[in-house]
């Protein structure tokens, strides 16, 4: 068992800028970076944000695709102890309003996909949004700066006010915010710790025996925590070197793995499918793979098996949300194949679990959260005033130790990897007159998991409104991700005996209803 080390995210980096400087440490199409290489891009941009007015504890947002920059700059706010609010690239402009005004974000570094956005629209969308926003930077790959303020621009802090700034960073600052859907109407703002972050890397590594030599192929966009952990955080806090493809079009993750010869791939069970489905795997050369975490939402044994021998890998099962820093249980390289696609695998090193009624499982430990930001009361009912982070998942652990899921306390949609809040959806239509009552649900989907059924009842005193006009409401909205794939209209809804409606029994019918 590794121990825990008193450790920020950069010194976990410098570990390996110092044992492996020569090391390739980042890709990107036809460009690589030594860790040498990498250290003086982190440190040129860390300098500049310095110099421009963020300072240690500052929120920077950070908007943008898997791209060498975007790297570089969640790394360069970590170095000097600013605060890295990370943005989901699907949402809309309103929706990231949101996240920007609750978060408290001052900086916006933005990509090449975000461009074209009209900030002073989004700054229109809540009366303060924005307002303390003092910049939004350009830092995407092309040379043309769009009206923003871009890096080549900004002037380098000196030496003196750069150590000083490094000097003030401790393993217990907030290091990041990523955001995750609850049962609310909003995602809610995860706060982890310098040192939660940085020993999950260097423990998720040492789960999958990471070596100098490995090279990790980036499948899932860096915003999402599984990604951080097991990706962007095991690769570079071990010497290994992180694989960027071009996009997350399948042709380009496929291509990075043959050319990089990559030798981990981790995804959500979603995308390993829609891989296996193209049907064109053969002909790509992926024989480097040798293993990957598979995570996100819930698959049968079924699809985990045929994933492993699709691409010749030992897949190993995880469990994680963002609240515990994505990491809770593990499978071990030795576990039978019949165990590790049954199961999530062991509670990871150095965390307390236990089980509490219905068979929720609880953890406590160095992974939990240090708050839903400025959310004292969410805060208190995820976390007890022990330490205990009920997880909202039900279980056991069966003989060999390994841990068994038999469902979910939240009432959270999990489609490929990605929680989608029920009552997000619902609101849409909280002051639509043509619209009764409305209940959005996960129901079974082979391909992600689980998609998204949105089952009406119509108020019959106004003109019916139709499939089609429910769905251009909801993508005038919301993200494409969290656009149902089913509408089910109804008559009524089964309840319980106070009226409300009886999320389990309406699942069942809406299933039965669709032929699911």
């Amino acid at each position: 068992m590794l121990p825990l080390e008193n450790i920020t995210i950069d010194e976990a980096l410098m570990r390996s800028v110092t044992n492996y400087p020569d090391n390739q440490a980042l890709s990107y199409g036809e460009r690589h970076w030594t860790y040498t290489e990498f250290n003086a891009e982190v440190d040129t941009i860390a300098r500049k944000l310095l110099n421009m007015g963020v300072k240690h504890g500052t929120h920077v947002g950070i908007w943008c695709e898997s791209e060498p920059n975007a790297v570089f700059s969640l790394f360069a706010v970590e170095r000097i102890g600013a605060v890295a609010v990370m943005i989901n690239t699907s949402l809309k402009e309103k929706e990231v309003a949101s996240v920007l005004e609750r978060t408290d974000v001052e900086y916006l570094l933005i990509g090449d996909g975000f461009k074209d956005v009209d900030y002073r629209e989004i700054a229109k969308t809540f009366e303060n949004t924005l307002m303390e926003l003092k910049n939004v930077i350009y830092i995407g790959l092309s040379g043309d700066n769009f009206g923003f303020t871009v890096f080549d621009e900004i002037k380098e802090a000196d030496d003196e006010s750069f150590e000083s700034a490094k000097a003030r960073v401790k393993p217990e600052d907030d290091g990041l915010i990523l955001f995750t859907s609850g049962t609310t109407s909003q995602p809610r703002a995860v706060v982890g710790s310098q040192y939660s972050r940085a020993n999950s890397g260097i423990l998720q590594a040492h789960d999958l025996m990471t070596t100098p030599e490995d090279r990790f192929c980036v499948a899932m966009p860096i915003f999402h925590c599984f990604c951080l952990s097991v990706n962007v955080c095991a690769a570079l806090f071990s010497g290994a070197c992180l694989c960027l493809p071009k996009s997350r079009h399948i042709k380009d993750l496929l291509d990075t793995v043959e050319t990089e010869h990559c030798t981990v791939l981790s995804c959500v069970p979603a995308l390993y499918h829609a891989i296996i489905e193209r049907g064109d795997l053969a002909n790509h050369d992926i024989s480097s793979l040798r293993t990957g975490i598979i995570g996100g939402s819930m698959y049968s044994s079924a699809l985990f098996e045929e994933i492993e021998e699709a691409f010749g890998i030992t897949l190993l099962s995880s469990l994680g949300q963002t609240e515990a820093t994505a990491g809770i249980t593990i499978a071990n390289f030795d576990d039978p194949l019949g165990e590790r696609s049954c199961t999530v695998g062991h509670i990871m090193d150095h965390i307390e679990y236990r089980f509490v009624e219905r068979f929720e499982l609880l953890v406590r430990g160095y992974v939990v959260m240090k708050e839903y930001y400025k959310d004292p009361d969410a805060t208190a009912t995820a976390i007890d005033k022990d330490g205990w982070l009920h997880t909202g998942d039900t279980g056991f652990v069966n003989e060999n130790g390994n841990l068994m899921l038999t469902g979910r306390l939240k009432d959270l949609i999990i489609r490929g990897g990605e929680n989608i809040s029920p009552r997000e959806i619902e609101a849409v239509f909280d002051d639509d007159d043509r619209v009764q009552e409305c209940k959005a649900l996960g129901v079974y989907d082979s391909h992600y998991g689980e998609e998204v059924a949105f089952a009406i009842i119509r108020n019959g005193a106004m003109a019916p409104i139709s499939k089609e006009e429910v769905l251009e409401k909801l993508k005038h909205e919301l993200a494409n991700y969290k656009i149902p794939k089913h509408i089910v209209f109804m008559n009524d809804f089964p309840r319980t005996s106070t009226g409300k409606p009886k999320t389990s029994d309406l699942k069942h019918q809406v299933t039965e209803i669709l032929g699911l």
